[in-house]
C-alpha cells in the first residue's frame, strides 16, 4: 500500500521531535541531512529575530524555536502543503515562537527586521529561484545580520556563494560535510539598502496552442517558466474538451493547460488549482490578461486560478474533465492520492487525463480505481494516460 502522509522523529539541538509531512514535501520521510547541518551551525541569542525561508514541513524553525528564550521565528513558504505541516509541527512540538506565513514575497516584514535568515532549499529548486530568495531576503535583514544556506557542492553551492557575496555581505563555508557546504553571509552597510530590480526574475511565454496565440507572464520558481514543456504541449493537444464541459486543471503552474481548455469550454467552467501561492498568482494574471476573468457560471467563476492541494479548494464539485501535468519528481504517494480524488470529483462519463513520462505504477493504479485506462498519446517520451468514470 502506497503511503501518502508520514511521522517521524528527530534529535536537534538535543530534543526529539516529531514531524508530519506528506508526499510532494522535500525529505517528506526524515530529516534531511541538509537540515541538520545548517540547524547546527545556527545558535541564536535571546532576542533574535529568525527568518525559516522556505520552510518547508518546518524542521529547522520548530528545532531553533526553543533553542534560546525569546525568540521570534517566522516560518514562510509559498506552498500551501509545507504551510499546513508546519502549523501542525509547530503546535505538536510546542514551538511556541514560531508563527507560520503563507508568502512568497516576504513583503509583510519591514525591512531590517531579522538578524538571522535560515534557507535550505529543495534540490529541485532552480539557481534563479535561490538568487531571487536571497535578493528579497537581503532588505529584510539587519545590518551585520547573519544568512545562512546550505546547498550541494555539486547542485549549485558555489553560485550560491558568490550570489551571497555580491548582494548579502562577506560570505564564507562554515562547514563541510557529505558534499554539502553550509554558508554564512554577514549584511553589510556596503551592500544596497534594497534588495535590485526583481523583474529580471519574471519571463514571458509566447505560445501557439491549439490553433490559438497565448502570451504568458511567469516567473522564477514556477515549472517551465522560459517555455511551454513537451509534456504540458502533449497534454494540450490530447484532451477532448467540449463546450460546456466543467474543468479542473490540477498543478496548474502559470495556467497554459487551463487556459486552453478555457477557450475550447467556450461556455463551461474552468478551475485552476495550485498548491503554489506564486503560481496561483500568475495564473490568475495571465486568466485577466486574456479577458477571461469577468464571466460567471451558476453564481461562480467562470474560469478562476484557486490556491489548494488537489481537490481542497472545490469541496463537493464535480467536473466533467480532470487535467494534470504533475511534476516529474512526483512519486506514487502524491500521484495515487491525485488518481483516487479525481475519481470521486468527476461526473459519470467524465475523464482523467494524466501526462507522464515514467507511468508503469500509475497505469495500473487507474485500471485499479476506475476499471479501465488508456493510452492516449505517446511522443516517445511522454505519455498521456487516460480513464473514464463509469460508476
Amino acid at each position: 500500500m502506497v503511503k501518502s502522509s508520514y511521522e517521524f522523529t528527530s534529535k536537534m539541538k538535543r530534543r526529539e521531535r516529531t514531524f508530519r509531512a506528506a508526499g510532494g514535501l522535500f525529505s517528506k520521510d526524515k530529516v534531511a541531512k541538509s537540515t541538520s547541518l545548517l540547524v547546527d551551525q545556527i545558535n541564536p541569542t535571546p532576542g533574535d529575530r529568525i527568518l525559516d525561508y522556505g520552510c518547508g514541513y518546518g524542521a529547522v524553525g520548530v528545532a531553533l524555536a526553543d533553542a534560546v528564550p525569546d525568540l521570534d521565528v517566522q516560518m514562510v513558504d509559498s506552498d500551501i502543503r509545507a504551510v499546513r505541516f508546519s502549523q501542525g509541527n509547530v503546535k505538536a512540538n510546542n514551538a511556541s515562537d514560531a508563527h507560520v506565513v503563507l508568502d512568497h514575497t516576504l513583503d509583510r516584514f519591514r525591512n531590517g527586521y531579522f538578524n538571522i535568515v535560515a534557507l535550505n532549499p529543495p534540490v529541485e529548486e532552480g539557481t534563479e529561484t535561490i538568487f531571487e530568495m536571497i535578493e528579497r531576503a537581503q532588505s529584510k535583514m539587519r545590518h551585520g545580520g547573519q544568512f545562512f544556506l546550505v546547498a550541494k557542492v555539486r547542485r549549485g553551492a558555489k553560485s550560491y556563494m558568490r550570489k551571497l557575496g555580491e548582494i548579502i555581505g562577506p560570505a564564507k563555508v562554515v562547514k563541510r560535510s557529505g558534499g554539502y557546504w553550509v554558508m554564512r553571509s554577514e549584511r553589510s552597510s556596503v551592500c544596497p539598502p534594497e534588495a535590485v530590480d526583481l523583474s529580471r526574475y519574471e519571463h514571458t511565454v509566447e505560445a501557439v496552442l491549439r490553433g490559438r496565440k497565448y502570451r504568458f507572464r511567469t516567473r522564477a520558481g514556477i515549472f517551465s517558466r522560459k517555455d511551454i514543456d513537451q509534456g504540458t504541449r502533449l497534454l494540450i493537444e490530447t484532451i477532448d474538451v467540449r463546450p460546456r464541459h466543467s474543468i479542473i486543471d490540477v498543478g496548474c503552474g502559470y495556467g497554459p493547460i487551463g487556459m486552453v481548455a478555457a477557450h475550447l469550454a467556450s461556455v463551461g467552467r474552468v478551475v485552476m488549482v495550485d498548491c503554489n501561492a506564486r503560481a496561483v498568482e500568475y495564473a490568475s494574471q495571465n486568466i485577466q490578461s486574456h479577458h477571461l476573468n469577468h464571466a460567471r457560471k451558476n453564481g461562480k467563476p467562470r474560469v478562476e486560478a484557486v490556491l489548494g492541494d488537489r481537490f481542497d479548494a472545490v469541496p463537493g464539485e464535480r467536473f466533467d474533465r480532470v487535467l494534470s501535468n504533475p511534476p516529474f519528481h512526483a512519486g506514487n504517494d502524491v500521484l495515487f492520492p491525485l488518481v483516487d480524488e479525481a475519481h470521486g470529483h468527476l461526473r459519470i462519463h467524465g475523464r482523467l487525463y494524466l501526462v507522464l513520462m515514467r507511468y508503469a505504477g500509475v497505469k495500473r493504479h487507474m485500471q485499479k480505481v476506475f476499471g479501465n485506462v488508456s493510452v492516449a498519446a505517446d511522443d516517445g517520451k511522454y505519455v498521456v494516460l487516460t480513464s473514464e468514470r463509469t460508476f
